[in-house]
């Protein structure tokens, strides 16, 4: 703090060996009556003198008196703001001398201290007493600086620097090569506040960019005051907020079937557009590999990605597994959009080994689009190359589709017809494949309809249309073939039309009511309770059905029918209660749909379809969907989920079934997250297989987190595979987790960012 009784200051301009008059403070208390006023008389007369001599030469001393005032200095490296108790010029050399709450600025570069000496002439400063330099928004303390105005350059000794937002470096010596930059001597990194740090890097040498990174040479990881790692003959980390290149935290492992394991990441900021993270692999019983990602952005209107993982397994077969995806967005022009999204592996067996999650590891296929979208106001076209991998079998019975157009118009007015509106959906299929039916197909599909709507209470909508397809392969029979699971159609070219004509009719209807409730606990002003009844007949006949290749279930396969179609909708939306100047927030809260199916023409009953959606709030969500066969064979489709976040309390829940009696699957998933305190996050997932009565994959993990660093301790069972636990620590400010891991899953689970 500065003192309130600042010392007069004058800076003696006359140029000779020794200063003509410099005093600082003489407080008056301590000092007898007869000694101060023979002080004052002294001074008096010594200023008088003074004067006397110096108007001759240089006009008259500044004197400069309390508050304190800036005083611009002029040096070989440019003018200076000084700001100081006491200022006075030394000498023939021009030394300038500051003491006592001393600051020093120039440019971005500030500098405060307990005394500074600046030589005008060569423009080198240094700084003594309580030394802090600021350098931009970043500040470095030390006992001493030397700095040269000139040049920027200088040394800070026994230093310490704090980077923004939470960077520390400090070391023995640190030589300012430039603007932000640093080469240090036997020096400290860490982004922890405690003494001593719980983690940190020593090393050799560094040099460090305050707005960039910081590399070095001759280093150990150190935990508090244990050398964890003894040596690392290398680390660089990112040092600013801004995304930069550097080495990730190197990952190792084990595992029963790889071996010893390491993986050292590295990421690399290209360009302000375009980033990459490489990462070699090692596994002692496989082999070497790496994988990689690359990132990019052309424009606003396009943006990508390229990714792979490649493993030569040298020690096992000298086989090359790899796998690898490209994805690119491009908005051409307005409507106009092209998309990417290309996959592929080397074998069926890749994303099984080698896959972290559930579902990546359970994959049945890999696929692969190409699309191309332009949509008009009440058009819609696409076309889209689509291939895949079939991972279920080595026979390679993939159905492609090269390519696949579709053209749909939705409902639209036609000219000169009032009231009734047209409809089509129209697509080209050219299918390929190696082993069963390939060909062409052309659907068109188009529907005429008029909405009536009688006084307003309901609303019918009678429609006409038909539906032609053609093929230019027909099928000829059937056979099993090794490999294949079923059968495959053996066919040959011969040109086939299907005619089918349709026609029907829907009726629809609504009746609502508004509550107001006036917030109440759950914030909600109002609820729109609706219910919503719908009917429609559809009849479908048709000519030249028989002998058609079944490429999609829904297009080649359509029976005659005569079926009616009945549901019933509650649906219940909410209104938040809106304060001034502000909208309210609406979204449906309850909507449960039951409905059912009869065929006329048959006169059989089929299936109960029901929905129900609960969200009385954001927190609480409620999702399921069934399936009932009123013929005996019961439940053949189920699906439900729960999720509810249960604030004020830290706790997340969630719940969830699959169930097909078709698919023959019967599964059941838990997931459990806790935020004990703001230190501890525990989580549980788990995958029941209900057929079976086992776990099929299990999850639980806890995050700890500190002030710099956080400790992830994470164990997974898996059904007939090597259990893995893995442990990570993520150092805040250096970017990947160190991680070590037993059993499969170690790769992709320690790239996860």
């Amino acid at each position: 703090m500065r003192s309130p009784k600042s010392a007069e200051i004058v800076i003696n301009l006359v140029r000779s060996k020794t200063p003509l008059i410099a005093w600082g403070p003489f407080p008056d208390e301590g000092f007898p009556d007869t000694v101060r006023t023979r002080r004052r008389i002294a001074l008096s007369l010594a200023a008088a003198l003074v004067g006397a001599v110096a108007l001759p030469a240089v006009a008259l001393a500044q004197t400069q008196t309390a508050p304190q005032v800036p005083v611009t200095v002029g040096t070989v490296g440019g003018d200076v703001t000084v700001l100081a108790d006491r200022l006075e010029e030394v000498g023939p050399d021009r030394l300038l001398v500051a003491t006592g709450n001393v600051e020093i600025t120039r440019g971005k570069a500030r500098l405060i201290a307990d005394r500074v000496e600046i030589n005008r002439e060569t423009g080198d400063a240094v700084a003594q007493g309580r030394v802090v330099f600021y350098d931009g928004e970043d500040q470095l303390t030390g006992r001493r600086i030397d700095y040269n105005l000139k040049t920027g350059t200088g040394v800070v000794y026994d230093s310490e620097a704090r980077v923004a937002p939470y960077y520390r470096i400090s070391g023995e010596r640190m030589d300012r090569l430039g603007e932000s930059i640093y080469r240090v001597q036997k020096g400290v990194f860490t982004t922890c506040q405690d003494d001593p740090p719980t983690w940190s890097f020593h090393y050799g040498s560094a040099t460090a960019d305050l707005e960039d990174f910081i590399y070095g040479t001759g280093a150990s990881f150190w935990v508090k005051d244990i050398p964890l790692i003894p040596f690392v003959p290398f680390f660089a980390a990112a040092i600013r907020r801004e995304r930069q290149s550097g080495f990730l935290f190197p990952r190792v492992g084990s595992s029963g079937r790889k071996g010893f394991e390491a993986e050292i990441p590295f990421y690399w900021a290209i360009s302000d557009s375009a980033d990459a993270t490489i990462a070699p692999i090692y596994y002692s019983k496989l082999g070497e590999g790496a994988s990689a990602e690359f990132r990019y952005v052309l424009s606003t209107q396009q943006a990508g990605s390229v990714s792979g993982f490649v493993l030569q397994e040298t020690a096992v077969h000298d086989s090359t597994r790899a796998q690898g995806s490209f994805r690119h967005d491009w908005t051409i022009a307005p409507g106009l959009v092209f998309k990417a999204d290309v996959n592929g592996v080397t074998d069926d067996r890749v994303l099984d080994q080698f896959g972290d999650r559930l579902q990546q590891r359970s994959a049945q296929r890999v696929e692969s689009n190409l699309f191309l979208t332009k949509s008009w106001e009440s058009w819609n076209f696409v076309g889209n190359v689509f291939s895949y991998q079939d991972l279920t079998t080595p026979r390679p019975i993939e159905l492609r589709r090269l390519p696949d157009l579709s053209l749909l118009g939705v409902r639209q007015p036609i000219p000169g017809l009032p009231g009734v509106l047209f409809e089509m959906d129209a697509g080209y299929v050219n299918f390929v494949r190696d082993v069963g039916a390939a060909g062409q197909r052309l659907d068109v599909h188009p529907r005429l309809s008029r909405p009536f709507s009688p006084g307003g209470l309901f609303t019918l909508t009678p429609f006409v249309g038909g539906r032609v397809t053609a093929y230019d392969t027909v099928v000829t029979g059937t056979r099993p073939t090794p490999g294949v699971n079923g059968v495959i159609e053996l066919t040959e070219k011969e040109a086939r039309v299907r005619r089918l004509a349709e026609a029907g009719a829907d009726l629809e209807t609504n009746f609502s009511r508004i509550y107001s409730t006036g917030g109440g606990p759950w914030n909600i002003d109002g609820l729109l309770h609706s219910i919503e009844p719908r009917m429609q007949y559809l009849w479908i006949s048709g000519k030249d059905k028989t002998k058609l290749p079944l490429w999609t279930e829904g297009v080649d396969r359509i029976p005659e029918t005569g079926q009616l179609a009945y549901s019933l909708t509650n649906r219940v939306r909410a209104r938040t209660v809106a304060p001034p100047d502000t909208e309210a927030v609406r979204w449906e809260a309850l909507r449960l749909t039951v409905g059912h199916i009869y065929d006329l023409k048959k006169n059989e009953p089929g299936d109960l379809f029901g929905t129900l959606i609960i969200q009385p709030t954001e927190r609480i969500g409620v999702r399921g969907d069934i399936s009932h066969s009123v013929r005996g064979q019961g439940i053949e489709l189920l699906t439900a989920d729960l999720k509810v976040r249960l604030d004020p309390l830290p706790f997340s829940v969630s719940v969830g079934s699959r169930y097909s009696d078709t698919a023959s699957i019967n599964f059941f998933t838990t997931g459990l997250s806790a935020e004990l305190s703001r230190f501890l996050v525990v989580r549980n997932l788990n995958n029941f297989d209900a057929r079976s009565g086992r776990f099929v994959e299990s999850r639980t993990s806890a995050d700890i987190r500190f002030q710099c660093w956080a400790l992830t301790v994470e164990f997974v069972h898996r059904e007939g595979r090597d259990d893995e636990i893995a442990f990570g620590v993520n150092l805040l400010g250096v970017g990947g987790p160190f991680r070590t891991s037993i059993g499969l899953g170690a790769l992709e689970g320690s790239g996860e960012k």
